[in-house]
């Protein structure tokens, strides 16, 4: 990676924008990591709906919507459920994606927010038309004013989302460019078992986006900066990969 690609990653973040677009996993590391979502998905409906895991398999995460009402979705998903296992930590940390943003920022480590004793990756399934599948707009810096997690000293947090199966326009996450430079109002509701952050703007009153992204794409944030998942208009189950780094380099690479 040359300073330029790094430099407009650590500018956007800072900057006007908030957000940088332009980084992805190869095919071929995509399409691992699907086979190692897959694997824990399926794993997951054995448990929840034995009788029926056949048929999952045989549909695929991708339609496991047309199949969703053979379990009970909303307590079938809980993070601690998504997140994925060690040895595919091991392999999302030596994907071309992850060298990259250790070439932008330096060696990082990545939240255990979970307290699971290891780095965390996590996914996430969005059904399509189902709003109750996606949050409201969020900071996540929230999440952790909130006691969501443990930041250790001398170090900034930033967020990347990764699309594994998205329809490009149909869904993906909603950004708002600029927001992190703004102190917005929030308050905590308590949902799925613990607080969780609700804004207080009406989000018909911001300049909300749909970022642009193909399957295998990464959007890396500023944690201050508003997001939420889009409800999904597709026709297919869209599926995606979060996590946060901990990084020590925040400041713009030298001129030359």
């Amino acid at each position: 990676m040359n300073s330029l690609v790094a430099n407009q990653v650590l500018g956007h973040l800072q900057g006007e924008q908030g957000y940088y677009l332009g980084l992805s996993f190869h095919p071929d590391e995509l399409q691992a990591i699907r086979l190692l979502i897959e694997k824990q998905w399926i794993e997951n409906i054995i448990k929840n709906a034995p009788d029926a895991c056949e048929k999952f398999r045989e549909y695929g995460i991708e339609k496991y919507h047309e199949l969703s009402a053979l379990l009970k979705h909303h307590t079938a998903w809980p993070k601690i459920k998504r997140v994925l296992p060690q040895n595919a930590v091991d392999y999302i940390r030596s994907t071309s994606l992850l060298k990259a943003l250790e070439e932008i920022y330096g060696k990082f480590a990545i939240s255990d927010e979970e307290n699971l004793g290891r780095e965390e990756f996590y996914w996430r399934l969005v059904r399509p038309n189902q709003s109750s599948d996606v949050g409201p707009l969020h900071a996540d810096a929230w999440f952790w004013e909130l006691d969501h997690g443990i930041t250790p000293p001398g170090v900034t947090r930033v967020k990347v989302w990764a699309a594994i199966y998205c329809e490009p326009g149909l869904n993906g996450l909603r950004v708002v460019p600029g927001s992190h430079k703004k102190n917005w109002t929030y308050h905590g509701e308590y949902r799925d078992g613990f607080s969780k952050p609700k804004i207080d703007v009406e989000e018909a009153d911001l300049n909300i986006i749909l970022a642009e992204t193909k399957p295998g794409d990464a959007i890396i944030f500023n944690d201050r900066m508003l997001h939420g998942g889009a409800v999904n208009h597709g026709k297919n189950t869209r599926v995606s990969i979060e996590f946060t780094m901990f990084v020590k380099k925040m400041l713009l690479p030298p001129p030359g």
